[in-house]
């Protein structure tokens, strides 16, 4: 029997999986959080070291869990949170802290790259629109404002490339990443256009070697073994950026399939067969593997990451008990289906993270609202009010799309949540299909590996034995008429509220510069 180990890092916590590389049943999980660092408003840092020491954890415990042999592990894959800035020197070690990708210390700079047209051609090279901690804003950023830091970087990469090369000591990245990166997306290659475009070209020297989404990397070194407790030479495939380690990892290989998230951000993927620009400069377009692309419509500003902070800040009563989190959600959730939908019309906006929102339009300004708070708002209320401004603001992104959705697959921490997932179908409409793995990142580097090592001949036959449906979300008429009718207040309100975003952010930066002098 074959077993791969699929990895997990994200913003907020890693998970570590082995996995039956034949059947794709999860046999070991393993989970650690990714402490972050906000010095100053709006940033978010990972120090790199701490972050495998992490990660490496994750492995061991994933592997004591499984009680597999790790000899027996025959590959390995790694899905990251994509964007940000993740640099090393000459000597191979971090440049200071990682910048993460929700990080809005640039936010201000994209204000001068849309009045000049940059970020116009930006869009129509790489078909994302920028946030600010979009790779190339971030370097931009750094050059200006830490000129001697930006003179250090001898390698720029992304989050799942910096554990490659933990794991391995090869440097290297894939299509995936490459493609929030400086990508001509059209013609699946990096693009120096887009280096001078943002005033570091060079930069191109920094970038490194390219691969096949799910080529071989390289494989485990002493040092790493020692300190995850994988085998020495285990094989380690490049993995994929989040997003398309997701769609790999519920199935949505072929065009026409759509894959929901909602992680931390809540990303809204169709597979495509061609590269879709429209709605234009907003949203994100990754390269897949089979030749196929990723069309991103995505709330960056929040998916679970809402529904943590309401809990965290409305119901401390309610989460008070045994410090079983399982059961606390449980309960939290049984209460807040007892509220009825859309409750003395509460609607909340949900977008809570730094980097705003990045559709159905660009606005990194955005962020959340909660309108309609009146003497009969409760915790629960809040509590069922941000699961729905997460499902309408599905029903947004994937109306902005000019192209066909066959089936939505939903995955992701929050649909754990049968009142999220019931909220959601009825938002849409239509019937959602829930894989049967949760972890649908880890499962889907874990078939890349797979199949990279040869276990299966291709990504599709993986599929089809590592992929199952565990149950088929179908609407409730009735409620998803009451989000038919509520929807336009949802959409027009969040237009409203676009300049008075700007407003709040250009008030926050006088103050900044104030507080400085």
């Amino acid at each position: 029997m074959s077993y791969v180990l699929g990895i997990d890092k994200g913003t907020t916590a890693t998970k570590a999986v082995v996995i039956n590389a034949e059947t794709g049943q999860a046999l070991g999980t393993a989970r650690r959080q990714t402490p972050s660092y906000r010095p100053k408003p709006d940033w978010h840092e990972e120090d790199m070291e701490g972050t495998f020491d992490g990660v490496a954890l994750a492995i061991r415990e994933a592997i004591e869990a499984s009680s597999v042999n790790p000899a027996e592990i025959a590959a390995v894959g790694v899905s990251g949170h994509m964007g940000g800035l993740w640099a090393l020197d000459s000597g191979g070690k971090p440049v200071g802290r990682a910048i993460a990708w929700p990080d809005a210390r640039a936010a201000f700079m994209l204000e001068g790259w849309n009045e000049d047209g940059r970020t116009k051609r930006l869009y129509q090279i790489c078909g994302n629109a920028p946030i600010p901690g979009l790779p190339l804003v971030l370097l931009s950023y750094i050059k200006q404002h830490e000129p001697e830091r930006y003179a250090r970087i001898s390698t720029v990469f992304c989050a799942k490339d910096y554990i490659n090369y933990r794991l391995t000591g090869e440097i290297a990245m894939d299509e995936s990443d490459l493609s929030f990166f400086p990508c001509d997306i059209r013609g699946r290659k990096v693009s120096p256009e887009l280096l001078e475009l943002a005033g570091v070209p060079e930069i191109m020297g920094c970038l490194p070697r390219v691969l096949a989404i799910g080529d071989i990397v390289g494989r485990v070194t002493r040092e790493a073994a020692a300190q995850t407790g994988l085998a020495e030479g285990t094989p380690v495939g490049t993995g994929a950026g989040d997003a398309v380690a997701a769609a790999v990892g519920v199935g949505a290989l072929e065009a026409g399939q759509a894959v929901t998230v909602i992680g931390t951000s809540f990303m809204n993927n169709l597979t495509v067969d061609r590269p879709i620009m429209e709605p234009e400069n907003v949203g994100f377009l990754f390269l897949m593997p089979g030749g196929r692309w990723q069309r991103l419509m995505s709330n960056t500003g929040g998916g679970s990451l809402c529904l943590d902070w309401i809990i965290s800040a409305f119901c401390q009563a309610e989460a008070a008990g045994d410090g079983n989190a399982n059961a606390i959600f449980e309960r939290i959730e049984q209460d807040a289906r007892a509220v009825p939908p859309l409750s003395h019309g509460l609607l909340i906006h949900p977008y809570f993270n730094t980097s705003g929102m990045s559709a159905p339009r660009h606005e990194p300004a955005a962020r959340g609202s909660i309108f309609g708070l009146d003497m009969a708002t409760q915790p629960m209320t809040m509590v069922r009010a941000v699961m729905e401004g997460v499902a309408l603001s599905m029903v947004e992104c994937y109306a902005a799309l000019d192209a066909p959705v066959n089936e939505i697959r939903i995955t992701g921490g929050g649909a754990r949540s049968k009142l999220w997932r019931e909220i959601c179908a009825a938002a849409m409409n239509r019937e959602l299909m829930v894989p049967e793995v949760e972890e649908a990142g880890a499962l889907g580097v874990a078939m890349l590996g797979a199949t990279a090592v040869g276990i299966h001949d291709n990504l599709t036959s993986a599929a089809v034995r590592m992929v199952r449906v565990a149950e088929e979300v179908m609407p409730d008429p009735a409620l998803a008429e009451r989000y038919r009718a509520a929807y336009p207040l949802f959409r027009d309100l969040g237009r409203d509220l676009a300049p008075l975003w700007k407003h709040r952010a250009a008030l926050l930066q006088a103050q900044e510069q104030q507080d400085s002098r």
